[in-house]
């Protein structure tokens, strides 16, 4: 099982979104994203995690897409 929290900016704040994936007979399979609002990133971040320890999973797959890249 695998845990993938995605960071995307907000109006105010940062939206979280936290989908889960797992491998089944015939390929992987991935559940609608949980998603919320926070203040903080590290309001999301702790979000995340939380959920990941109720699952027993010790890590969590960050994806920030809040950066822009210059060009």
């Amino acid at each position: 099982m695998k845990l993938t929290l995605t960071l995307d900016a907000a109006a105010a704040g940062v939206r979280a979104a936290l989908a889960e994936e797992w491998e089944e007979i015939g390929g992987s399979v991935k559940m609608e994203p949980m998603t919320r609002l926070f203040d903080t990133e590290e309001q999301a971040i702790a979000w995340g995690r939380r959920i990941a320890g109720r699952r027993r999973l010790g890590q969590i797959y960050l994806i920030d897409r809040r950066k822009t890249v210059a060009r």
